[in-house]
């Protein structure tokens, strides 16, 4: 075999392995992250997504005994990687949010100036102490419904 036969055949030789190598990490990927899902958001895995909690692990993460008076069609989810997320999703009147707010979160101020395009107003507040249940801070959606309700998202969270 003449020299540019031989430089030929090892650079085709040299190709072959990093293409094998290339899939074999493709192979690995897809199968690894596979094997994550369904697992439990509490697991740690960083890569987990919303997984359902009862609704009074998720009010005991931001100190809360119980949803405010008069809210219904409660759901909750926790989302857990670096940080934890809670979002306790219920729906109140709106002079009862207001009620709740003034009487829990006096602090808590809403605006019309909200990230999420579905919100009517919204709300952020640092929590100075942090509450033992372990939120540092809370985030407060409200969607104002038709029918004189608001649907509320309350998330607390730490970092």
């Amino acid at each position: 075999m003449s020299r540019t036969g031989k430089r030929a055949a090892g650079v085709g030789g040299l190709v072959a392995v990093l293409a094998a190598a290339c899939l074999g990490w493709a192979v690995w990927a897809v199968a690894s992250s596979e094997r994550h899902v369904g697992e439990d958001a509490r697991a740690g895995d960083a890569r987990s997504r919303a997984v359902k909690v009862p609704c009074r692990e998720a009010l005991r993460f931001a100190d809360q005994e119980r949803l405010p008076a008069g809210a219904r069609d409660a759901a909750c989810v926790m989302q857990h990687g670096i940080d934890t997320l809670y979002d306790v999703r219920f729906r109140i009147s709106k002079t009862g949010l207001d009620a709740w707010l003034a009487d829990t979160y006096p602090d808590m101020k809403l605006d019309s100036a909200c990230v999420e395009d579905d919100a009517d107003r919204c709300g952020h507040l640092d929590l100075h102490p942090y509450v033992e249940g372990g939120a540092v801070a809370l985030e407060l959606t409200v969607r104002d419904e038709s029918d004189g309700s608001a649907l509320v998202h309350f998330k607390p969270f730490n970092t």
